[in-house]
């Protein structure tokens, strides 16, 4: 039963039950892309993990998601829209489910996986279904429409997630997106229309996404490691070699292909390559903060879940503010003015990120985050559109979808290395204030005896008074280094953003696609 089908059937509402539907399911995915993160410090207190395994929850959603997403056309194609969409909330489902239960972190990690891959095909399809009920002439509205839906729960996950943590436990923020994940699998099953399995099934380049899979899992999987196991560590070197070996295989397999899973031929156009570099720099930015920030404010400035929900929420808030706006520069000038725009004004909200501590208040650190949201709200939309300029109209669905892999590549790559980043860094600075913890350091001499003092009125020996003002140092020390790496972190965001300016600028500077003449 097709679209037509279904209008005769339900008349002209069908279009409103439709949104419904999809609406109700990205409600669930978005839930479970956001709210995490403010889960990540109850998780490693919870399994006794450090970060770097512990951001195995947001690389390991956002690389399944970006690989998986690829493949939604072609799942669209074979099974139609509504065994898609019941198969993909049934995926997220589980995922759901087993991350809520998962008696090990590596459990909870395939939890996860689940929950990317049903996104990678959620949100396509999602866009997919409105555009079928939508004429050419109101799919603006259902654009904005899945964009608001799109930004309004990442927005009020985050706190949802943290009231839920703080109230119960962090294992229940994962059941939040079933009440939306049930209705939505129920009502795409009634209002989606069905399609006849095809024979034979249309090809598919299954060993590429094989070998993508290999690339992002090795090199995600050492990067995240290294510091950890040591960069010389034998296992390590297998995993990244192996990565960069595997990407040069899939390079040439996906030149060769009859039908490539990424058509390495839209690369030609220096335009393309440029837009697709900013947009890799920007998921890498995006979805870095919205990790690094909760769980900066939770363990250095001790906000609560909900405290720190709130502040993704704020600044979310803003986000869904400018974003419209963002989307009408986008259509009174040429791209590469509002990504540039938005590039810097990114990279300012991180240099006023990078000199917080744990003084500032709420409001500050809603000021700075504000700043680099306002940032993204520009330049995404004009992200999209250079896109769809840069590539031939008949590949405009592949640039697309390009687009949208490497937003979300860049997200699993940023959060990978800036964790690694991070740990190198608050390993370094812990390492330089130890070695300023001598005899000769009148200030460390004066705080050990200070509590050695407060210790002395518990009644301990003085053995154990040595002892907790040692361990009370330490954790000072610890403190001081971790802020230290925070810091560094947020730099490092806002350097590497304001060095992708001058890529987002030649993007009007470049040679327009021949075959469009844009």
């Amino acid at each position: 039963m097709n679209s037509d089908n279904m209008f005769q059937r339900f008349g002209p509402a069908y279009r409103w039950l439709v949104t419904l539907t999809v609406m109700t399911g990205t409600m669930a995915l978005g839930l479970a892309s956001s709210m995490v993160n403010v889960a990540v410090p109850s998780v490693i207190g919870a399994y006794g993990i450090g970060l770097d395994q512990a951001q195995w929850m947001a690389t390991g959603f956002l690389a399944t998601m970006a690989a998986v997403m690829l493949v939604s056309a072609w799942l669209i194609e074979v099974l139609g829209q509504r065994i898609t969409f019941a198969a993909t909330m049934a995926v997220f489902g589980a995922g759901s489910i087993l991350s809520a239960t998962a008696p090990n972190f590596d459990i909870l990690i395939l939890g996860r996986v689940l929950q990317g891959a049903a996104t990678g095909v959620g949100y396509p399809l999602a866009m997919f279904c409105l555009f079928t009920v939508f004429p050419p002439e109101r799919r603006g509205t259902a654009l904005g429409i899945f964009g608001l839906i799109s930004v309004l729960s990442p927005t009020f996950g985050p706190v949802m997630g943290g009231v839920v943590i703080d109230a119960i436990s962090w294992r229940y923020l994962f059941y939040l997106p079933l009440p939306f994940c049930a209705p939505a699998l129920l009502l795409g099953l009634i209002f989606l229309p069905g399609k006849k399995l095809v024979r034979p099934l249309p090809p598919f380049d299954w060993i590429g996404l094989a070998l993508a899979l290999i690339i992002l899992f090795s090199v995600l999987g050492g990067l995240a490691n290294g510091p950890r196991m040591g960069w010389n560590d034998i296992t390590i070197l297998m995993r990244l070699s192996g990565g960069v070996v595997t990407a040069v295989i899939f390079i040439i397999w996906e030149l060769r292909a009859p039908y490539p899973l990424l058509d390495l031929s839209l690369f030609r156009s220096r335009r393309f390559c440029l837009t697709m570099v900013s947009s890799f720099v920007f998921g890498a930015g995006l979805y870095a903060s919205i990790y690094f920030i909760p769980v900066f404010v939770q363990t250095i400035q001790n906000y609560s879940a909900t405290r720190a929900g709130l502040l993704l929420a704020a600044s979310g808030v803003v986000m869904m503010v400018f974003f419209p706006i963002g989307g009408r520069i986008t259509d009174s000038i040429s791209a590469h003015i509002p990504i540039a725009v938005g590039l810097l004004i990114f990279s300012a909200g991180f240099f006023l990120i990078q000199a917080v501590d744990v003084n500032t208040a709420f409001w500050v650190m809603f000021a700075y985050t504000a700043v680099n949201r306002v940032g993204l709200s520009v330049a995404i939309p004009a992200l999209s559109a250079a896109a769809l300029r840069a590539v031939p109209t008949d590949k405009l669905a592949r640039g697309t979808s390009s687009s949208n892999f490497f937003l979300t590549l860049g997200g699993g790559f940023g959060v990978t290395l800036l964790t690694a980043f991070f740990q190198l860094r608050t390993r370094f600075h812990g390492e330089a204030i130890v070695a300023t913890q001598t005899p000769a350091n009148k200030t460390t001499l004066e705080l050990l005896d200070g509590i050695q003092q407060l210790l002395a009125g518990t009644g301990m020996t003085d053995l154990a008074q040595a002892r907790g003002a040692l361990d009370y140092l330490s954790q000072v020390v610890l403190a001081q280094a971790s802020t230290l790496g925070f810091k560094d972190t947020f730099l490092a965001i806002a350097v590497v953003t304001l060095l992708a300016v001058g890529p987002a600028w030649l993007i009007g500077h470049a040679a327009p696609n021949r075959q469009r003449g844009v």
